[in-house]
């Protein structure tokens, strides 16, 4: 239970601070002096700046959730590699793809929803790719030092 909650708060904590440094990031390069925690969109269709940031803080603790919890997808011994990648990437791909959709990311329509869909895709493949070959490179040593 306490390693649970360590990786709800620590996806949490992770996933409000990434939110915090794009925000910062769209603010700056707009260049305009202005501060912007969410898209404007979310304003008009929630009714007021303080619902608007109300959702998008929601969705980022869903995130963060979501993405901590999902580490343990990796520690089922019993399932292949292939089926925890899989698994992992439809749950977060899901949970994105509904995030985006509720703090308006993407237009709602569908070429807006796969624009978002394939952002995401690429995204998640980079990522996998780049864990993938530091894995590759971690077992590339150990099996060199068992091997000397």
């Amino acid at each position: 239970m306490k390693e649970i909650l360590k990786r709800a708060l620590l996806g949490i904590a992770i996933s409000m601070a990434i939110s915090q440094t794009i925000t910062l990031i769209v603010s700056l390069c707009i260049h305009n002096g202005n501060y912007y925690p969410y898209y404007p969109i979310l304003e008009r269709k929630y009714g007021s700046p303080l619902w608007a940031m109300c959702v998008q803080t929601l969705v980022n603790i869903g995130y963060g959730l979501i993405f901590g919890l999902s580490t343990f997808i990796f520690e089922k011994d019993s399932w292949s590699l292939t089926r925890q990648t899989l698994t992992h990437f439809f749950l977060i791909t899901s949970s994105c793809l509904l995030g985006g959709w509720i703090s308006y990311w993407y237009p709602h329509t569908l070429s807006g929803f796969l624009f978002g869909f394939s952002e995401y895709v690429i995204t998640y493949f980079i990522i996998w790719f780049c864990i993938y070959q530091n894995y590759k490179k971690q077992i590339q040593k150990i099996n060199e030092s068992i091997n000397d």
